[in-house]
């Protein structure tokens, strides 16, 4: 998620799409459980399927019974941190229009990218101009209704910024990421990890679930000061 896959200029691609233009695809449904469904970050592409961590806000329902019912839609692998009214999820998102960007090596999803029941879809995507030409012309033939779609340069200053974490907590978040520990299914194990680092298990568990609070609470603070200043 941290680098371009192709050289070129970089740009910036945005589409909104209402919910009465998305009523004929799956994701649609996730509405019914959400009021909101925020993307935090992308952990990679499993079998053709995007995947994310994901904030979703709804009314205090149990999301772990649920998901059964959103598979085709949103997988849920993990409910990572949950409190009153929103949680954050480990997810798979194999919808078509993610499905198509994630088939792009020029292009990928980043945040701001949400749904919402009162606003409907909204995407952020980054690449060169030829992949966001593609997806464009690709987006138009799955949705025929017309839909806000601009392409932009890249304002390096949109970026969320990543939070600075100590040395070797930085070194063994970066470790799991590059040996699928946040893949689907998981390429390894915190001891895999631990024997690859020459730690222990309970220390890497402990810089991952150090790291990742870190970062949740990062975006969710930015995303806020982001919100407050529009």
């Amino acid at each position: 998620m941290g680098g371009a896959k192709a050289s070129g200029d970089m740009r910036c691609f945005q589409i909104r799409i209402s919910h009465e233009q998305a009523q004929h695809l799956p994701g649609n449904i996730i509405t019914k459980y959400f009021n909101k469904v925020e993307m935090v970050t992308g952990t990679g592409v499993v079998d053709s399927i995007p995947t994310c961590i994901l904030k979703v806000e709804h009314d205090n329902i149990d999301i772990m019974s649920i998901k059964d019912e959103l598979e085709g839609s949103l997988i849920i692998d993990a409910l990572l941190q949950s409190g009153d009214g929103f949680a954050y999820l480990k997810a798979r998102t194999p919808g078509p229009i993610q499905r198509l960007i994630a088939t792009e090596n020029e292009a990928w999803i980043m945040p701001p990218t949400s749904l919402c029941r009162e606003n409907g879809f909204s995407m952020t995507i980054h690449g060169t101009a030829n992949g966001l030409k593609r997806i464009k012309d690709n987006l138009q033939s799955l949705i025929p209704d017309k839909m806000d779609m601009r392409i932009s340069n890249l304002d390096i200053g949109d970026w969320m910024m990543v939070p600075k974490l100590p040395i070797k907590r930085n070194l063994v978040i970066k470790t799991a990421v590059e040996l699928g520990y946040y893949s689907t299914p998981r390429g390894c194990n915190q001891n895999v990890i631990a024997d690859f680092l020459g730690l222990k298990q309970g220390t890497v568990a402990e810089h991952l679930q150090k790291a990742e609070h870190v970062i949740i609470n990062s975006w969710a603070e930015q995303s806020s000061q982001s919100e407050s200043s529009d």
